[in-house]
Order: C-alpha cells, then structure tokens, then sequence
C-alpha cells in the first residue's frame, strides 16, 4: 500500500463532472469515494508529474474549488486592506458610540478683537 498522501476534493454530486472531464483530459487516475450522510464526493488525484500538479492547482483555481487539507493563500497587501477596513469599522463604532462635546467660543486674552502689533523692519 502507498502512504503518500494524494490532493483531493471534496465536491457535491453536480459539480463532479468538471473535475472528472479535466481527469480524463489531462489522463490523471482519480478515485471517487462517498463521503457518508450527505450527497458529497470526495476524488483522489494520483499526481506523478509537476507539470500536471501546476495545471491541477491552476484547474481548480479556474472553477473555485479547494483541494482538502490546504489553506487558501492571502496575500499581504489583501490582509492589510481588511485590517484597515476592520480598523475603520470600529473607529465608526467608536466616534458614534462618543458622546458629543459642544465647542464654546473661547476668547484669547479677553479680547473683543485680535490686534497685532508689527515692527516695520525697514525703518530705522
């Protein structure tokens, strides 16, 4: 028996046949098991070639699927935009939930009107 661990996906019933007709063009051995208690699918990939793990991996890309066992990559710049937009959210939050402060007219020096004073630097 074989324990490399092979890619697989997990599918329902109706979207089966895009992944079989890719297995039969790319001539991939496959092996569909039942998953239990529901109308789900998952199919084994036996892949022996790097080229054919690129088109698989680029396959499923094309029709939103993920193979099992992996995580989806995010990249940084991504990751920091939903950072940033989450941040936002809760500033919102924040300035709404604040309770609201009145500015009053303050008065520098008791003074009606502002005055300056100058010196004229040209004249001696």
């Amino acid at each position: 028996m074989n324990n490399e661990k092979k890619p697989s996906v997990t599918l329902k019933k109706k979207n089966i046949q895009n992944l079989l007709d890719f297995c039969l063009d790319t001539k991939q051995e496959f092996t569909v098991l039942p998953k239990q208690g529901n109308d789900e699918w998952t199919i084994e990939i036996n892949i022996t070639d790097i080229f054919k793990a690129i088109s698989f991996g680029m396959f499923l890309k094309e029709n939103k699927m993920e193979a099992n066992g992996v995580t989806p990559y995010i990249s940084p710049a991504k990751e920091a935009t939903a950072k940033s937009k989450v941040e936002k959210a809760t500033d919102i939050k924040i300035l709404k939930d604040a309770p609201i402060v009145k500015e009053e007219k303050g008065t520098l020096l008791d003074l009606e009107t502002p005055s300056f004073a100058f010196d004229d630097a040209y004249q001696k």
